[in-house]
C-alpha cells in the first residue's frame, strides 16, 4: 500500500469530510472549500489549471511526463463534454486569453475546481487522470504545461 493510499480517507461523510480537508489541504498545501456536498480546490496563491478537451489531453500529459513530472490532472464533466484540467504553478506567467489555442482555457485566481472525494462524489463525477503524489508535491510550471500543448517539431 502506498503512502497516499494509507492517508486517503475511506469516503465522504462528517468524519470523512475533515479527512478529505486534511488530505488535500494539509498534505498538499492546497486551499480547499466545501460547497454543498462537494469539495473544491480554490485556485489562489500561484495555483492555476489549464483545461482542454479530455480527448486531446493524453499527448499533453505524456509530454509533461517525459519532462519529469506530469503533475495532477482531473477529468471534469461540462455541458460541452469532458475536459481535463492540469494543475500548474503560474510562475508569474499569465498569458492573455487570446494567445491560447481556441480549445484551451486558463483558470486562475479565484476559480474553483471540484475535487474527487472517494468512490462516490455526490453529483460531481470528477476523477483523477493523474492523481497527486504525496512524495512529489510540486506542480509543473504554467510555462511547461503550455509548452506541452504544442508538440515539438
Amino acid at each position: 500500500m502506498t503512502l497516499d493510499q494509507q492517508l486517503q480517507p475511506a469516503g465522504p461523510g462528517a468524519a470523512g469530510s475533515e479527512r478529505w480537508d486534511a488530505y488535500y489541504g494539509r498534505l498538499f498545501g492546497w486551499s480547499v472549500r466545501w460547497q454543498g456536498p462537494g469539495l473544491f480546490l480554490v485556485l489562489e496563491n500561484g495555483l492555476c489549471a489549464v483545461t482542454l478537451p479530455k480527448l486531446t489531453a493524453t499527448p499533453v500529459l505524456q509530454r509533461l511526463a517525459a519532462t519529469g513530472g506530469p503533475g495532477p490532472a482531473l477529468t471534469l464533466p461540462t455541458q460541452h463534454g469532458a475536459r481535463a484540467a492540469v494543475l500548474a504553478e503560474t510562475d508569474g506567467l499569465v498569458p492573455p486569453r487570446g494567445t491560447l489555442p481556441k480549445d484551451v482555457d486558463l483558470l486562475d485566481c479565484g476559480a474553483l475546481l471540484p475535487l474527487p472525494i472517494g468512490a462516490a462524489s455526490p453529483g460531481l463525477p470528477v476523477e483523477w487522470l493523474t492523481a497527486p503524489d504525496p512524495r512529489q508535491r510540486w506542480l509543473p510550471s504554467l510555462g511547461a504545461v503550455l509548452a506541452a500543448l504544442r508538440p515539438r517539431r
